[in-house]
Parts: structure tokens; C-alpha cells; sequence
């Protein structure tokens, strides 16, 4: 159970270049075993969970495994719009993590995803929106920095 995407305007965008082509970095958002190479905010989180149905409609599940921890912090949602190599929005919920019998119930938020070609670069720009609050928001920028980061360090390797 999750509560609908909340109508506020609480929201965060990051962008990042990525030196890599649009394509690849598509791919990279979209294709189980290019995240589990980057997908995480740290580098040293493992992706034990990388479930991709790309389409419209579709659902996806993600999950970054802090080593230190026995499961993964997974997140899921539908796919509202697909458009390769541009553009994916999708829905944003976190799983509660076993154990856990508060009654906290999670927010669906939205996620936009541009790639924006910049000669042999990639411009990444994620807005990330309906937070239900301040905090949430925060704690996602610091995840989806740490994100960003691992992507620019995977095509800074294979480069």
C-alpha cells in the first residue's frame, strides 16, 4: 500500500555531463545489468535488485545494498512515459524495509529523467517532484547525487 503522490510543489533538480553518448547513458538507466554497475549512493553499494519492464506502463525495481546493512533499500514504480534515447518519467515509491512495523506508509513521488546530447556528452537532468516535505527532498538530492556520481565514474572508467 502507498499513499498517492502528494500535489505539492516541494521538489529538486540535479544535472550532471556525463561523458559518454545519450544512447549509452539511456541504456545505462534502463538496461538491469548496466545499473547494477552504477545504481546507488555510494560507491561501494551493490544493486542485488534490477528489475526493468521498459514501456509505458511498465514497472520497474531497483534495490542498493549498503554493505554494511543484511538487505537492500528498494524502490519501485510504473514508467509513465518512455521516449529513447530523450526522456523517462516515472513513479517513485520506497518498499518498506523488512521488519519495519511502523506504520509509516510510503509516498509516491514523480521522477523525470532528461538526456540532453552535448557533442560526445550527455547531459543528465533528474527532476525529482510531489515530496511530501523538506526533509524526504533533501535525502533525496543527497541519494541522487551519490547516484550521479557513480554513473560519471562508470563511463570516466570505460572511457
Amino acid at each position: 500500500m502507498t499513499r498517492p503522490a502528494p500535489e505539492t510543489d516541494i521538489s529538486l533538480k540535479v544535472s550532471r555531463t556525463i561523458n559518454a553518448s545519450r544512447r549509452r547513458v539511456f541504456d545505462a538507466w534502463t538496461q538491469p545489468e548496466m545499473l547494477q554497475k552504477w545504481w546507488g549512493v555510494q560507491e561501494s553499494f551493490t544493486v542485488p535488485v534490477a528489475e526493468v519492464d521498459l514501456r509505458t506502463g511498465g514497472k520497474y525495481r531497483l534495490g542498493m545494498q549498503d554493505p554494511s546493512q543484511s538487505v537492500p533499500y528498494v524502490c519501485y514504480g510504473v514508467y509513465r512515459e518512455v521516449d529513447p534515447p530523450a526522456k523517462l518519467v516515472f513513479t517513485w515509491t520506497l518498499e518498506k524495509m523488512p521488519g519495519d512495523d511502523s506504520d509509516f506508509v510510503p509516498a509516491e513521488t514523480l521522477v523525470t529523467v532528461e538526456f540532453i546530447e552535448r557533442g560526445d556528452a550527455t547531459e543528465v537532468v533528474l527532476t525529482h517532484e510531489r515530496f511530501t516535505d523538506e526533509p524526504m527532498r533533501d535525502e533525496h538530492q543527497g541519494g541522487w547525487s551519490g547516484c550521479l556520481d557513480n554513473l560519471d565514474r562508470l563511463f570516466a572508467s570505460s572511457s
